[in-house]
């Protein structure tokens, strides 16, 4: 017959087993929620992760795009200053232009074709006597003005009309700038 103590150590082995089975069950179980937990955990990081570096890199390219339009701006602000000092020197040369026998046929020309009688044509102080020669030499019979603000070349006012046309060489060179500013920048900057 089996004693008391050996049925107990029998019954107690075989709880102990028991136990040790759900410990080794609730381990286990335990193991999956902290890897499910761990798991979600870093999905959830690297979403969020991903989102950050997502919203650097649109800052940055942000940054990127307003620096190069500043640098453009920049570039163009210095550009437009290197043709306006080519612009203002070729009108300081307006002057000597003046005094060429091509200027002066150029003049000539202007009032033959655009010149009537009634006429006011304003000029520089230095042209006044050279226009009012032409006009003579054409037979025309208009007037003669000074505008301090002409250097070179003449406007002519139809009063009948209300209408002036402008041909001093100011008006004409800014033209021809215009016309030409993409040649100059080539030639400046080599574009």
């Amino acid at each position: 017959m089996v004693s008391f103590e050996e049925l107990l150590d029998s019954s107690l082995s075989v709880e102990k087993k028991k136990v040790e089975e759900e410990l080794k069950k609730a381990l286990f179980e335990a193991n999956s929620i902290v890897d499910e937990y761990y798991k979600n955990i870093i999905s959830e990081y690297a979403v969020k992760i991903q989102d950050l570096i997502q919203k650097s890199n649109e800052r940055i390219n942000s940054e990127i795009a307003k620096n190069e339009i500043d640098n453009k701006r920049i570039l163009n602000r210095e550009k437009d200053y290197w043709i306006e000092q080519v612009k203002a020197k070729a009108f300081s040369k307006l002057t000597e232009l003046t005094n060429t026998d091509e200027y002066k046929k150029g003049l000539r020309a202007i009032i033959s074709r655009e010149a009537k009688n009634g006429c006011i044509i304003y000029c520089s102080p230095s042209e006044k006597g050279l226009i009012q020669s032409i006009l003579k030499e054409f037979k025309i019979k208009g007037n003669v003005e000074v505008d301090n603000t002409i250097k070179a070349g003449i406007k002519i006012f139809y009063p009948d009309q209300s209408l002036l046309r402008d041909f001093t060489l100011e008006t004409v060179l800014s033209q021809v700038f215009d016309d030409i500013r993409d040649e100059i920048a080539k030639i400046l900057f080599g574009e």
